[in-house]
């Protein structure tokens, strides 16, 4: 794949000496391979005929709903539903044959572009600027006035593919940014003074194929209350995403817009005094959030064969289909569950935010150095312009549910705030560090920090404007008497939301430190040996209180959001770092590191529960396990060598037209090999888990003394499909096997860059540099099936990206 990636930079020189205007332009086009396998319907499968259909080579046989037979030669023999027909029309047929249940595969190329165009203008005053704030202060002292202005203005542009393994699915994400800054620098002596003020702004578009031109769920006949489109709004148009245990369903693109826009003042101050560098300030910033889309629009339908297994099957704790098909539950019009969440209008968000700080650089010595400060930061909870948020108020036991909206008084919780969860105030963040030198050439340094996740808000407010009655939103089961079918799979809206969050949630926060010890020894090498931690405290978790037949339950279908996880982080790093000697610099580092936690996903939140959903909301401790982002081991590294030709080198250096040619040439890359992130073992869709409502949670048996790597490694078995079980033990609801318990595909890869210097006269010069990422074209695993009601279980499903290789030419003057 060749990138071509112009840059052309301009400096320009204005009239006066004192102003400097500077315009930078980059343009990029790239195209990224994308390459994933999947398990699909045969022809005779979407015509009713499972004669063929296998289990670990065992027959699985469909029964009849109406008579509780098993279909005459596993054959369905009566009319098939066309809007299951039109559906399935969307998903292409096999292309691959052989042993693997991977029966299709798709080699796509995904396009990317990107444009930035960026201006900035400086003006210095100096000692004899004539504003009215530097006259006035020189009449006060004899130290000159420093002081400038700039604007600084930005503009850029990205447009991608958004790609699926079924190319109907497929869309684009595009987005235009805008900020300008306008700074304003006072000094005086030791005191210098910086007033910023800031303008972002941001349109985020990502579009599926029939976004705003197909009504394609009405033209397959999946309609709406009534027989209504489903979808009045032409923005919510796609067709519905379909899950099927067994086989890769269907996974629409959802629409999503969203503006983003900040508007913000700075100002920030530092004072030399003696052996101290005083900084303090602080920060005010007007935010807006306008958003439609981005989560359940086009509806989902759920297909588990519950209505085709055998009658009588304990689906409680057979969550593996030996009897029956989703497929055949499709096919015959029969889903078990249906959901949506569409918002009727665009929701306009509003936050402020406050911070202040200060902090002091102390030289205590020559050897030694401190550095301390306090921040205070205050991040108000989103408002509606038009208050159109909703939440859920809850009793203690989760027993009774209401609805509650801004302003209001709920009848468990009290009165409830404009953003309905309580401001939190007190995120005070200390930090301290120190720089030590206890001997010649060697350093140690250390410190100490809490930060809070001050965008947390963001991530769930969404959650609150789409709730009723701003947005339809539904939740229908077969198993607690619902009449759903493809046609009418969306009756009526609910009154109540499918999302809650905790009244007094609080701000999650980190606390990180770290010790390293550098020192440099022979041959110009810089060695460094560091330790470094972080806790996380009271990060987001989602449980689904309420889904579930015990008497603890409201049996009202929702998520809900508390700040009760946390997490672990300690990582030992050993780096070498050789400095650029006789044309030479290497550097690796080496790093081990665990992490855990029991959090739904670090900074992240989602309105409805699936894979991120705590499986057993009673038993939170049992989500316990490694980080998403566990990797054990890492090292990477950098390396440099200037060839050692032309004049001024080693070797032809006679300056005639081939020592010319042969210098200024150098080749240069990095290189990355880690151990994977791990995986979890999930039932995509079991009849049990889909009847409590949080299809997607539930977790396999892990069967004990079994090895889970045994064996593995290979594509068609990536790990040992053995050491796990989805078959529970009568009255069992929930699996042990832990979350991101199956060890990923790791990564080798480097990358190689070779790279030609023109110089010509003055400060012009011309860079030539051909870069190949991975470089030695090493095929490496990314994807890994793990659903225990899929039939490629344990398979590779996707690839990275291969050898990719750009050119690229750079001026500058």
């Amino acid at each position: 794949t060749l990138i071509t990636s112009p840059y052309v930079p301009w400096l320009m020189k204005a009239p006066s000496k004192k102003d400097v205007l500077f315009i930078t332009f980059f343009d990029t086009r790239s195209s990224t391979p994308f390459d994933e396998y999947g398990t699909v319907p045969t022809l005779a499968e979407r015509n009713g005929d499972f004669s063929g259909l296998t289990l670990n080579n065992q027959p699985i046989v469909i029964y009849d709903p109406a008579t509780g037979q098993p279909f005459p030669n596993n054959t369905i023999n009566r009319p098939l539903s066309p809007q299951a027909q039109a559906l399935l029309s969307f998903i292409p047929a096999p292309n691959q044959t052989g042993s693997l249940q991977q029966n299709y595969h798709r080699l796509a190329t995904q396009g990317s572009n990107s444009t930035t165009l960026g201006t900035r203008w400086i003006h210095n005053f100096g000692d004899s600027g004539g504003s009215p704030i530097a006259s006035m202060m020189r009449q006060f002292s004899n130290v000159g006035v420093r002081q400038n202005i700039n604007a600084n203005f930005n503009y850029s542009h990205s447009a991608s593919d958004i790609l699926n393994i079924f190319p109907a699915l497929t869309g684009k994400r595009q987005s235009d940014s805008y900020s300008l800054a306008l700074g304003y620098t006072l000094g005086r002596g030791k005191l210098n003074n910086n007033f910023t003020l800031n303008w972002n702004r941001s349109n985020s578009t990502t579009r599926n194929n029939f976004t705003n031109v197909q009504d394609v769920a009405t033209q397959s006949g999946i309609l709406g209350p009534g027989g209504a489109p489903l979808n009045p709004d032409p923005l919510n148009y796609g067709l519905p995403n379909v899950i099927l245990s067994q086989f890769n369903g269907l996974s629409e693109t959802q629409p999503s817009f969203r503006t983003n826009q900040t508007i913000g003042l700075s100002i920030a101050s530092s004072w030399s005094h003696g052996k101290h560098n005083l900084r303090y300030g602080g920060d005010f910033r007007r935010v807006h959030l306008d958003l439609l889309g981005g989560t359940n629009s086009t509806g989902s339908f759920y297909f588990t064969g519950l209505f085709t297994e055998a009658p009588g099957t304990n689906t409680s704790t057979s969550n593996q289909t030996t009897s029956g098909s989703a497929l055949a539950d499709l096919l015959l019009d029969l889903p078990q569950e249906t959901t949506i969440q569409a918002p009727y209008k665009k929701s306009y968000m509003r936050a402020n935010s406050w911070d202040a700080f200060v902090q002091d650089d102390w030289r205590v010595s020559a050897t030694f150095t401190m550095f301390y400060g306090l921040r205070y930061e205050y991040f108000s909870p989103y408002s509606e312009k038009y208050d159109r948020l909703a939440n859920l108020d809850h009793s203690a036991d989760f027993t009774s549910v209401t609805p509650v909206y801004p302003n209001q008084v709920g009848p468990f919780s009290g009165k409830y705030d404009r953003t309905l969860i309580d401001p939190f105030k007190v995120a005070y963040s200390p930090r301290i560090g120190f720089a030590l030198r206890p001997l010649k050439d060697t350093v140690v340094r250390g410190g100490y920090a809490i930060n809070y996740t001050n965008g947390q808000y963001a991530n769930f407010i969404q959650d609150l404007a789409y709730q009723p009655p701003y947005a339809n939103v539904q939740t229908n089961q077969t198993t607690l008497g619902a009449q759903i079918s493809l046609q009418d799979g969306f009756p009526a809206p609910q009154t109540i939301g499918n999302y809650s969050i905790a009244k007094h949630y609080r701000l999650p926060y980190v606390q990180v430190w770290n010790l390293n010890v550098q020192r440099t020894i022979p041959l110009g090498i810089v060695l460094n040996i560091g330790y470094s931690g972080a806790k996380g405290t009271h990060l987001s978790i989602l449980d689904a209180p309420g889904r579930f037949g015990d008497t603890s339950a409201s049996g009202v279908f929702f998520t809900f959001e508390d700040s009760v996880a946390f997490s672990n982080f300690n990582s030992l790093v050993v780096s070498a770092q050789k400095r650029l000697q006789k044309g030479i610099s290497l550097g690796a580092t080496y790093t081990y590191s665990h992490s855990i936690d029991n959090a739904s996903s670090i900074g992240g939140s989602a309105a409805t529960c699936s894979t991120n959903c705590a499986q057993n909301w009673q038993n939170l401790l049992a989500e316990e396990s490694n980080s998403s982002f566990d990797l054990r081991h890492q090292l990477k590294g950098r390396f440099l060598y200037e060839l050692p030709f032309g004049p001024d080198q080693h070797l032809l250096t006679t300056g005639n037209w081939l020592s010319h040619a042969a210098s200024n040439w150098s080749v240069s890359g990095d290189f990355n090999i880690s151990s994977g992130s791990p995986l979890t073992p999930t039932i995509a869709a079991a009849p049990s888990d889909v009847a409590r409502g949080t299809a997607g949670s539930l977790r396999p048996d892990r069967v004990p003394g079994v090895s889970i790597t045994a064996g593995g490694g290979a594509r068609d078995r990536w790990f040992n499909t053995a050491a796990f079980t989805p078959q529970f033990a009568p009255g069992q609801l929930y699996g042990t096997a832990s979350r991101y318990s199956i060890p990923g595909p790791g990564t080798v890869n480097v990358d190689m860059s070779l790279s030609k210097s023109l110089q010509f006269s003055g400060t012009r010069n011309l860079e030539f540099r051909a870069t190949a990422d991975n470089a030695f074209n090493i095929v490496q695993y990314s994807g890994i099936d793990t659903q225990y009601d899929s039939f490629a279980l344990g398979q590779v499903t996707s690839a990275r990206s291969m050898r990719r290789l750009s050119v690229e030419a750079r001026f500058r003057f």
